[in-house]
């Protein structure tokens, strides 16, 4: 039985002896947060901490909170619906794999904010043939993950084989085949380079050569982790920012990784004023100090990040 009532959010927020008054405070307001308690010292304590981030969960007083348990079902209920493939390349032939990244830091809509991208290369043998980076001042976030995917892409050797990855929903969807939209760069030449709602896809110069680039290499996405949703349509995971590493110490995605530190190396040569171009490995040699490159990848496609020398590199 409950001996006190805790009103967080509500007409007046503090303690109440019996639900009549509890009540009085929440019913009909918009968003109440409220729970019961045993004691009026749980009481005293829980209001006095204004603990609203726990106290949020409840939503009547009748709710009980274990918040082990709790943390641990919502977990359970979003790993139930991630939907997830393994990557198993079917091309007997020699292919290649490409990892690209893009960012712009400021606001988009903005002339002089400082741009960049990344993008890395790998044969069949999981060896890194190039790396580069790029930078440039006013262009927006997609623009430069668009030109990190061209880059990659242009250093494949003509007609082989590409398995693409990419952070960047905007240029993975692309490609993809998981949802009803995609890929929507077929779709959009379909309808006369149109989208969904009739207008003409920004940066559609870019869009255009990318596109032409993945139908001569046969490109094919390398399967992303998604989270699926009642309407049908599902949301990718992150495989950059949401990328942790597992219980070894190593990176999930390891190439993306690097792909995003290259793109913050594109970005602090553009806050420097300098625009361009910047290989770091070609035909699978280094040519650049700045090179990165990946240790101990396992079957799982885990890896550390390190550098010249064999260093473990921060990413963050």
């Amino acid at each position: 039985m409950k001996k006190a009532y805790v009103v967080f959010k509500g007409r007046k927020p503090g303690i109440y002896m019996t639900w009549a008054e509890c009540k009085a405070q929440v019913d009909g307001f918009s968003g109440p947060v409220f729970r019961g308690y045993g004691s009026m010292e749980e009481a005293k304590e829980a209001f006095e901490k204004q603990d609203s981030g726990y106290a949020s969960r409840y939503k009547s007083s009748s709710e009980v909170y274990d918040a082990k348990t709790s943390v641990a079902a919502a977990a359970a209920k979003k790993a139930a619906s991630v939907v997830h493939k393994d990557f198993k390349p079917e091309y007997d032939g020699e292919y290649y794999e490409v990892h690209s990244d893009g960012g712009a830091r400021g606001n988009q809509n903005k002339k002089g904010k400082t741009s960049g991208y990344g993008y890395v290369v790998v044969n069949k043998d999981h060896k890194i043939v190039a790396e580069g980076y790029g930078s440039a001042i006013g262009a927006t976030n997609n623009q430069m993950e668009l030109q990190g995917a061209i880059e990659g892409l242009k250093k494949v050797p003509d007609g082989a084989k590409v398995y693409f990855m990419t952070d960047s929903v905007y240029v993975y969807s692309g490609f993809a085949h998981n949802f009803p939209d995609e890929p929507r760069y077929q779709k959009w030449e379909a309808r006369g380079w149109k989208n969904s709602t009739g207008k003409t896809p920004e940066n559609i110069e870019q869009v255009k050569e990318i596109y032409e680039l993945g139908k001569s290499h046969a490109l094919e996405c390398i399967p992303r982790d998604y989270e699926m949703h009642a309407n049908g349509r599902g949301k990718y995971v992150s495989i950059a920012h949401g990328d942790v590493p597992d219980e070894q110490g190593k990176w999930k995605n390891p190439y993306n990784k690097i792909c995003d530190a290259l793109a913050n190396f594109g970005e602090d040569d553009a806050e420097r004023g300098k625009e361009g171009k910047v290989s770091l490995i070609e035909n699978g040699e280094q040519v650049h100090e700045a090179a990165l490159f990946v240790k101990d990848l396992d079957g799982s496609g885990h890896g550390y990040v390190v550098d010249q020398d064999g260093n473990n590199v921060e990413v963050n």
